[in-house]
């Protein structure tokens, strides 16, 4: 979930030397395999082309579908005030672990994306959703929303972007498709910030108090091999997606947007300009008290947000 400090940690690492004999701490000692599997006693899992992926469903006959995507790191568990929300009001409530995430397979593949919209696009296909849904997309997961309903749009009924990723001017990578190297692995562990991870995810909230114990959760899913490489090759191979924002408006795909007044990972005022000009239709809800997260920080004015404004169009 920490685009940005993950970004500066990437760049400290740029100068550590290879010579360091400092001993690299090593959190991943869990192998997703199919032991791994028969262990987990909530949700469910599919075989998609990439590996298996980790979903919950809740109300599958219900008409109306909502689908949760998470962002950068944290998995589909970010969702929980949401997703029993949205469940108890009886909608569809999906939600999943995207590929190098949480209990989904940490496939050897390119993590952009292109990989995070096939299995989307895969999982709802592997349940046989067809209804349009609802799609909410948080942080990161503003990225993937972006891609599916650019290439689906009679797919999506609402596209709701939560503090999300994806309008930030935009910055070409000409070595994508970038791999990752054991070496670069090996310096990430070997950084200082490393083992603070899970203590940098409070700095997402405006006040983490209430979330005492959310940075020991983090450190849980540290654990799983390949989760670095996972969170390394997502960074490295961002595309700009101006061209999928256009495409959406085209198709005239109802946009709205939910921010967190006080969001300092993605900071509403560096990306409105984008937004209002991509989406002049867009309808924005800016949530006091709330940070990178609103949807846990104020989940009672979030929710009359989406269930009652989006949702239920009043």
């Amino acid at each position: 979930m920490r685009i940005l400090s993950i970004s500066l940690l990437a760049i400290g690492l740029m100068v550590v030397s290879c010579k360091s004999k400092k001993t690299t701490t090593d959190f991943e000692t869990i192998t997703k395999d199919s032991s791994f599997r028969a262990e987990i006693k909530t949700g469910a899992f599919t075989k998609l082309s990439q590996g298996y992926t980790y979903y919950e469903w809740s109300n599958p006959q219900a008409d109306t579908v909502l689908v949760l995507v998470h962002g950068f790191s944290v998995p589909s568990y970010i969702w929980d005030s949401t997703f029993h929300a949205a469940s108890q009001r009886g909608y569809s409530t999906l939600r999943y672990d995207n590929f190098g995430r949480g209990f989904s397979d940490n496939p050897e593949a390119v993590y952009d994306v292109a990989l995070f919209t096939n299995q989307l696009h895969e999982l709802l296909d592997s349940l046989k959703i067809s209804t349009p849904i609802t799609l909410v997309g948080l942080s990161d997961g503003g990225r993937a929303i972006t891609s599916f309903a650019a290439q689906f749009p009679t797919r999506v009924k609402n596209l709701v972007y939560v503090d999300a990723v994806s309008f930030e001017n935009p910055v070409e990578n000409p070595q994508h498709p970038a791999a990752v190297t054991e070496k670069e692995i090996e310096e990430f562990k070997r950084s200082e910030n490393y083992p603070k991870m899970g203590k940098g995810q409070l700095s997402d909230f405006y006040d983490s108090i209430p979330f005492r114990g959310w940075d020991k959760k983090y450190e849980d899913i540290m654990k799983f091999k390949g989760f670095v490489r996972a969170i390394i090759s997502t960074r490295k191979n961002r595309t700009p997606l101006v061209a999928e924002h256009q495409k959406i408006a085209e198709a005239k795909v109802p946009v709205f947007a939910i921010w967190g007044e006080h969001d300092t990972v993605v900071v509403l005022n560096d990306v409105r300009g984008n937004l209002t000009t991509r989406f002049p239709s867009a309808q924005l809800n800016v949530i006091p008290k709330a940070g990178h997260l609103p949807h846990m920080e104020q989940a009672k004015l979030f929710n009359e947000i989406l269930f009652d404004q989006i949702m239920r169009g009043k």
